[in-house]
Order: structure tokens, then sequence, then C-alpha cells
């Protein structure tokens, strides 16, 4: 059991912080969230002590949000089993009941099948 006296949010003694420091630390707890999505929540007041949002510029933020080029399609197969094989090695964190630690995968171009 703890003792003590719970206290309303109007009465919490909390550190004072300034509103670049606040509005980085909703930034961060958002996932980085743009400076944008951050005024709209502090317009409907539902991000506690943060009343005005100013970001600094931070390239790892930017390049973060960039959009990835997908890996292109492959629309060629192999003509004939056996002509090109995928292989991958996998190392377990665990032993296995023989003691191995790695897996060795090879895969078929042509039948897709181990």
């Amino acid at each position: 059991m703890f003792l003590g006296d719970t206290l309303q949010e109007a009465d919490a003694s909390v550190a004072a912080a300034s509103q670049e420091e606040t509005t980085m630390m909703w930034h961060q707890r958002l996932g980085h969230m743009l400076e944008r999505g951050l005024k709209v929540l502090a317009e409907h007041n539902l991000l506690h002590g943060l009343k005005t949002v100013k970001l600094p510029f931070y390239e790892h933020c930017v390049i973060s949000k960039h959009h990835r080029l997908k890996f292109a399609r492959v629309t060629t197969r192999s003509k004939h089993i056996l002509d090109l094989i995928h292989s991958d090695v996998w190392e377990s964190p665990e032993l296995s009941l023989g003691g191995a630690r790695y897996f060795v995968s090879f895969i078929d171009d042509y039948s897709r099948r181990l």
C-alpha cells in the first residue's frame, strides 16, 4: 500500500520547461511528428503544456520521412530446374539439439521449392 495524497493536475508541482523543450518532448513522444500535426493537436488542447509550436530544422527527421523506392519486381525466372539457386545463411540465437547454430536454405528459382 502506498501512502500519500492524490494531487489534481492544477495542484501538481511540475518542473518549468520552456516552450521549445515542451515542443521537442511532444515531437519525440509522438514519433517525431511534423510541426503541422503538433499544431493541430495543440489547437485542440490535446498536448499538456504545449501552447505554441515551432520546431527547429533537424536533418535526420527530414531524411527519415523521405519515401524510399521499392525493390524492382522480377518478371523473369530461370527456364529449368537447378539453373539458379538462391541461398541464405541464418544464425540462430539458440543451439539446436545437435549443437548446430547455423541454418542454410537453398531455393530453386524455377520451382521456388526448398
